[in-house]
């Protein structure tokens, strides 16, 4: 009898632990400037949909390693996951600036004529998907998936084509607005204007340094 105690109590905080949820809130912008309303947001795990309030706000309740998907007309779907740590999040969406959903997101109070027409004048280098990270890695992460990060000598690299040789680093190069550093971690997200690696003959220019890749960091 007591081991079977034992055993349904065991049981009970096993669920509990798959099944906890926790709150945690959010707003969502455009043009990094003009909270967003009617937008919707959903956790895949807890299941849970909201819409942001006029103030762009959200309040959610995810489970542990849940995902969010934030979409709204005329905006591009975002999708994150949610860090341990992640408590109030600041979501930037992007514009598509099409014409054909341009009516529907006004006409459902999403963001307003004069703000659309403001952020597309004054505003363009805002309308920037990475506003949403905190950590440069982060931010490349997102832009190129296939990435790898390793550290060496203490500094922290991005790794593009496989691991580390014998003969020496398979680290990729980085080159921030036009100048070839060897430590990005000073770049700020929310200053990124656009992330690429350059293809193999591309970056053939930067001889036995772009071996291992090289990664185009482009700030305003």
């Amino acid at each position: 009898m007591k081991n079977s105690i034992i055993f349904c109590a065991l049981f009970i905080i096993s669920f509990s632990a798959k099944t906890q949820t926790r709150e945690i809130s959010g707003v969502v912008y455009a043009f990094n400037k003009f909270p967003l309303k009617n937008v919707n947001v959903s956790a895949k795990k807890s299941k849970m949909q909201v819409v942001t309030d006029d103030n762009g706000r959200f309040i959610i309740n995810v489970k542990k390693n849940d995902n969010l998907t934030i979409e709204a007309t005329a905006f591009d779907r975002y999708t994150c996951h949610i860090k341990e740590k992640d408590t109030n999040l600041r979501i930037n969406l992007i514009y598509e600036n099409n014409e054909r959903y341009k009516e529907i997101a006004i006409d459902e109070g999403i963001i307003s004529r004069e703000d659309l027409e403001y952020g597309l004048e004054h505003l363009a280098s805002d309308n920037n998907i990475y506003y949403n990270f905190t950590d440069v890695f982060d931010a490349i992460h997102y832009a190129l998936p296939a990435a790898n990060f390793i550290v060496e000598n203490g500094t922290k690299k991005v790794m593009l084509r496989g691991p580390k040789t014998v003969a020496g680093s398979n680290a990729a190069l980085f080159v921030v607005d036009g100048v070839i550093v060897d430590d990005i971690s000073y770049v700020a997200p929310s200053e990124i204007v656009h992330i690429k690696q350059l293809s193999s003959s591309q970056a053939a220019i930067y001889g036995a340094r772009g071996g291992g890749g090289v990664v185009v960091i482009t700030t305003k």
